[in-house]
């Protein structure tokens, strides 16, 4: 199962309703604050590599997310 992690820099204060938002989806593993440059990193395990694209497509277009970095896996 293609695996990544998404670095995302958010609007100020808007972390809570982010990782709500995320947690809905069964595919998000884990969202966690994080302290420096980024503010969230989210874990996404998904079936597919397409259905990994459609996750952070709708990751970019969340207009809270300032800018996301992914970091795809092997696991």
């Amino acid at each position: 199962m293609p695996s990544a992690y998404v670095l995302m820099k958010c609007e100020e204060g808007a972390e809570k309703r982010i990782i709500n938002n995320l947690n809905v989806e069964d595919t998000i593993r884990e969202v966690q604050p994080t302290i420096g440059h980024y503010d969230l990193i989210a874990k996404i395990t998904t079936p597919t590599i397409e259905h990994m694209d459609e996750i952070i497509r709708e990751i970019h277009k969340n207009n809270e997310v300032l800018s996301a970095k992914v970091l795809r896996t092997n696991e």
